[in-house]
């Protein structure tokens, strides 16, 4: 999983030519988030080479999150999963929709 602690750090994740990118951006004080933040982690321990997966704490990295709402035209949420099919958004995950099984049908998504 790539830590997203710069911009620099973005462009690297958008970058990539795997295929499929996940964006996942939540808040370190919300419970939602917390909840989302453990089925994610869950699901990328379990299938770490389905897509190249990405984690932004947004309290501490504003500015990221910002970008990622100007780059990918997506409104800005938290928490929130963002699925990238060869540079394209496919999938925009939010809140309580974040599970292991709503990843898996979004990354095996089309």
């Amino acid at each position: 999983m790539i830590e997203l602690k710069s911009l620099a750090d973005l462009e690297h994740a958008l970058r990539e030519k795997k295929g499929l990118v996940v964006l996942f951006k939540h808040s370190t004080q919300c419970p939602i988030s917390a909840a989302a933040d453990e089925e994610y982690r869950a699901f990328t321990e379990a299938q770490p080479q389905a897509a190249v997966f990405t984690h932004l704490d947004l309290l501490a990295h504003r500015d990221i999150s910002a970008a990622i709402a100007e780059r990918l035209g997506v409104r800005h949420e938290s928490p929130q999963a963002i699925v990238i099919r060869d540079g394209k958004v496919t999938v925009v995950l939010n809140h309580n929709a974040i599970t292991g099984s709503a990843l898996e049908a979004a990354l095996g998504s089309r």
